[in-house]
This record gives C-alpha cells, sequence and structure tokens, in this order.
C-alpha cells in the first residue's frame, strides 16, 4: 500500500513538474519578448525625438540594454552582415507597402525594422531562447522538488498513522480468522472507509463463526450417526486414503489410533479385503464377501465405488460397510446341521417302521408272538420319532418364545422326588445311589419346564453313570439366584467336547448314546429353559470322573 501511494505521488509530482515547467518557461519568453520590444521601441522612439544623433547618452542607453542599432537608407540594405535579415527586409520591407513596424526572432537574436520614408531603423540584441529555457526549467525544478520533498513528507507522515498504520494493524488481525481461540479487536479510525473496511472483516468474522458452529452442529451429527451405528464404515479416496473411518470399523480392523488420512494398509493387512478395494477401484463394480477377522467372527463387507464430487481435488472414492453377520451365519449353519440332523435322526426309525412293516405286510413273521415282536419295535420307533418331534417343536417355541407359560409356585425339592421315583428301575438296574439335598425351595414358574429341566439332566447323569456311581442334587437359595447343581459318578465329558454338548443333535459318543435311546437334544432343551429364565448354566466334568452342572436362575425372573 505504501509502495503504491508512493508510485502515484510521484507519477503525480513529475507531471506537474513537467507541466509547471513548461508553463514558467513559456510564459517567461513570452514576457521577455514582450518588455525587450518594449524597450526596442522607447529606445526608438528617445532617438527619433533627440536633435543630436550622436549624443553619448543615446550610446550609454544602447550600451546599457546591450542593444545594437542601424540607421541606413532603403537602397542601402546591402550594408547589413547578416544574411538572413537582408533577405527579410528585401522580401517583406520593401516590397510590402503596409509595413510600418516589424519584430523578428531567430535562435540568438531578437531583430527590431521600423521603416521610414527613405530609411530603414533597425535595431537588434543577443537573445538565447534555449538557454532562458534551461535557466527557467532548472530553477522550477528547484523550487518545486523542493516544495514537493516538503508536501511528501507532510503526506508520509500523514499517511502513515491515518491510512499505513490502521492497515498494518487489520493486517496482524485478519490471520485471527483462522484461529478460533482469538477475537478480531477493530478499532475505531478517523477514516470512514477505513471503518466500513473494519466493519466488513467483523462481519466476515461473525459469518465465519456461524458458519463454523454449524459445520461443527453438522460434523458432530454425522460422527453420531457414524459412531453409533451397527455396521463399521469406511470412506477413502482413490488413492485408498482414509477419509473416515467409525469406532465399529476401528474394532473390526483393530486399528486403536485417531489419525485420518493414512493409507487403508495402516489400518488393516487383510489381503483378501485390499484385493477386493483393488478390484473395486479398478472396475467400479460393487463387491460383497465374507471377511475372517483376528476374533475368529465373520463380517460381510460391502465395497461401492462412488463419482465425483465428494472430495475437494474431485477424484473418486470407495464406501465400505462391514457388517458383523457372525450370528446369521451360524444360525445358517445350525440350521443346515439341524436338518441335516433331523434328516438322519428320522431315517434310522423311518426305515425300521417301513421294514417291519413290509414283513408283517407280506406275511414273514412266523408266528403270532414274531408278528408282536413286529409290532413292538414299529411302536417303540413310532415313540422315538414323537419324542424327537416333540422335543423340537419345544427347543423351536423355547427359542421363538412363543410356548405358553403357566406359572404357578414349585416346590423344587418335591420335583426332585418325582422324578427319582420315576427313574428307580434305571438305578436299581445300574445301582446308582441318588441323593436328594435340595433345600425346601419355592419358585415361581412352569412347572411341566421346571420338570422337564430336572429330568433331563437326572436321566442323563444316570444313564452316562458307572455302575454302582451315585447321583447328587443340591439346590439352594441365596441373595440373587436359585442354585441348582446335578453332580454324577459317570464317564465324564472329553475336554474337546465340552463346549458343544448344549448343541442340538450333538452326542459326546454317538453309537453309545444312541443305544441308550437319545437323540442330542435333552441339553439343548435344558439350556432353552434356563435361557427363557435368564439363567446361566455351565459344566464342570472330567473324563473318567462324571460331571457337575450347574445352574444359576435369578430369583426375580421372567
Amino acid at each position: 500500500m505504501k509502495k503504491f501511494i508512493l508510485k502515484v505521488y510521484l507519477i503525480i509530482t513529475l507531471l506537474i513538474l513537467f507541466l509547471s515547467t513548461l508553463f514558467l518557461a513559456f510564459f517567461n519568453i513570452y514576457n521577455l519578448r514582450a518588455n525587450e520590444e518594449k524597450d526596442m521601441k522607447k529606445i526608438l522612439n528617445i532617438i527619433e525625438k533627440s536633435e543630436d544623433k550622436e549624443n553619448y547618452h543615446i550610446d550609454d542607453m544602447l550600451k546599457e540594454f546591450n542593444i545594437s542599432c542601424y540607421i541606413i537608407l532603403k537602397d542601402a540594405y546591402e550594408q547589413i552582415n547578416d544574411d538572413k535579415l537582408k533577405d527579410y527586409i528585401k522580401e517583406n520591407v520593401l516590397n510590402d507597402s503596409n509595413i510600418d513596424e516589424v519584430f523578428i526572432y531567430d535562435d540568438e537574436n531578437i531583430y527590431y525594422i521600423k521603416e521610414y520614408e527613405n530609411n530603414l531603423a533597425v535595431l537588434y540584441k543577443k537573445l538565447n531562447i534555449n538557454q532562458i529555457l534551461i535557466r527557467d526549467s532548472l530553477i522550477c525544478i528547484f523550487i518545486i522538488a523542493f516544495i514537493s520533498a516538503i508536501i511528501y513528507l507532510i503526506l508520509k507522515k500523514y499517511l502513515h498513522k491515518k491510512i499505513i498504520m490502521p492497515l498494518k494493524e487489520l493486517s496482524k488481525e485478519i490471520p485471527k480468522l483462522k484461529d478460533k481461540t482469538e477475537r478480531i479487536v477493530i478499532k475505531d479510525y478517523k477514516i470512514e472507509e477505513i471503518n466500513d473496511i473494519c466493519k466488513e472483516i467483523k462481519n466476515i468474522e461473525n459469518d465465519i463463526e456461524n458458519m463454523g458452529d454449524m459445520l461443527n452442529i453438522e460434523r458432530n451429527k454425522i460422527d453420531y450417526i457414524l459412531d453409533n451405528m451397527t455396521e463399521g464404515f469406511v470412506l477413502f479416496d482413490e488413492n485408498k486414503n482414509v477419509f473416515a473411518i467409525n469406532k465399529i470399523a476401528k474394532k473390526i480392523l483393530n486399528y486403536d489410533h485417531n489419525k485420518l488420512g493414512g493409507n487403508i494398509l495402516y489400518y488393516t493387512q487383510n489381503m483378501k479385503l485390499l484385493e477386493n478395494i483393488d478390484k473395486a477401484l479398478l472396475d467400479g463394480q460393487r463387491r460383497i464377501f465374507d471377511m475372517k477377522t483376528d476374533d475368529n467372527k465373520t463380517h460381510s463387507v460391502h465395497i461401492s465405488k462412488i463419482q465425483k464430487g465428494i472430495f475437494e481435488n474431485g477424484t473418486k472414492g470407495i464406501i465400505m460397510l462391514i457388517i458383523d453377520v457372525t450370528a446369521k451365519r451360524e444360525s445358517e449353519k445350525l440350521k443346515q446341521e439341524f436338518f441335516s440332523n433331523v434328516s438322519h435322526e428320522l431315517k434310522t426309525p423311518i426305515t425300521s417302521i417301513q421294514g417291519y412293516a413290509e414283513l408283517l405286510y407280506n406275511d414273514f413273521a412266523k408266528n403270532r408272538e414274531q408278528e408282536k415282536e413286529f409290532l413292538q419295535i414299529i411302536q417303540k420307533e413310532s415313540n422315538n420319532i414323537t419324542s424327537l418331534l416333540n422335543n423340537i417343536l419345544t427347543i423351536s417355541k423355547l427359542e421363538n418364545k412363543e410356548i405358553e407359560i403357566n406359572s404357578s409356585d414349585i416346590n423344587i425339592k418335591t420335583v426332585v422326588d418325582e422324578i427319582i421315583n420315576t427313574t428307580k428301575p434305571m438305578c436299581i438296574e445300574k445301582n446308582i445311589n441318588i441323593i436328594n439335598k435340595c433345600e425346601e425351595i419355592i419358585m415361581i414358574g412352569d412347572y411341566k419346564k421346571i420338570h422337564q429341566l430336572f429330568n433331563n439332566l437326572i436321566v442323563n447323569a444316570i444313564k452316562y453313570n458307572k455302575d454302582n456311581g451315585y447321583v447328587e442334587i443340591n439346590c439352594f437359595k441365596d441373595e440373587k439366584n436359585i442354585n441348582i447343581i446335578v453332580k454324577d459318578s459317570g464317564i465324564g465329558i472329553p475336554l474337546v467336547d465340552r463346549n458343544r454338548i448344549f448343541e442340538r443333535f450333538y452326542r459326546v459318543e454317538k453309537g453309545r448314546s444312541k443305544a441308550m435311546g437319545g437323540t442330542g437334544l435333552g441339553l439343548s432343551i435344558v439350556k432353552h429353559i434356563v435361557k427363557y429364565y435368564n439363567g446361566k448354566i455351565k459344566v464342570k466334568s472330567t473324563e473318567g470322573f462324571g460331571s457337575e452342572f450347574i445352574i444359576k436362575i435369578p430369583i426375580i425372573n421372567k
């Protein structure tokens, strides 16, 4: 700003200097000529009136004014030494009867010619116009330069105080627009235009602040939405630099930093994921695939290419959604296994029923006793099918919470005693000793389901027990839970099978379980009944030394 004002001032000063010098020079020349002409006329007038033309006073006067004077006959103008003057007299004076007197100028002289009847009076004086121009120009330049310097110093001080300093102060305040922690300090200046600029800067600051607040609100909304998504979200450009990632995505990718803008390689090294990202960037096609993570979970990854318009440099990008489908995939797997197991479990009894029915239909029974034997087998297999289907329906209803619960007061010790009485034949066969250590506990629940829970646990404890073994049922109450413990001295559960015994149709020893009439649904039903009452179940077992099932059901249950 200061340099610009100085340049403008210098240009104006030079222009004024040029015009002033030109005007002064021509004014001086005009004035000089007028004075010289006046002096020459005055001198000639004195000469005309003088009686004694040789009067020394006239010579002194001519010397004083540095003027030379000739009075010659018209016909004797050739005596003049100046050729230019002779030519002029010849062409313009002698041939023109209208000319009385004339002034002639050249570069160095001024001539005054006056015509009489027979004579010519010629006065001339040395007059160097160029020298006068240079002298006057230098004087003018010096005077104007001196005045301009004084004006410049005054103007500089005024501009520095009134314009430059306020503008410098504003230039120091303007960078604060980038800093949200500092406010711009605006003073009141004497120049109205600068005050207008200050007002506009203040308005801009307020607008930026309002826009910043709005952007923060919108960013917070977006961050809130992203961080509360159940799916992982990642946004990155075509160079694979990450611009947005939510908490779920960080957790899935096992990334615990807050840095943004880094390449996707900093976030994951999963080769399947990186390969699909490269393919999506290359052909623009959507990619959907499953990905296993380090925590043994299954995630469905959806990669979609987005067009220009999101990023500042106009590049394209990628949106990636990562959805946890572990439960869904496990459910699909369980359903597949379930239908496979159901088919397998039904196939054997149905085949047996069909075989013995064909034998009866074709009269292959030798006698009435063999017919009864065939019918008993058919009845047994039919009961097994009915029991299997009932158990499947029970589990399905418990899973979907569709089962009707008839709540009533249940004495747990009484339920256990009833089951012990019904299982006496099994105990006598293997010489199993059943011990009921249950306290007198009353709980609110469905009698059939609680009875089924205890029956499945106790029957399994007897079936998979050793001869001359024992089964101990212990029930007690604490401040929060009803505790149920069923302990046996049986064959135990191998470590590799312990986490799967509550799965449907799972048997530890399939051949032995099937021979004992098991379907692999008993413990699964127990787990679902416990889960329905918001309880927990766990098992402790040592292979060859028995098992212990521990159940905790909250006192305030569903």
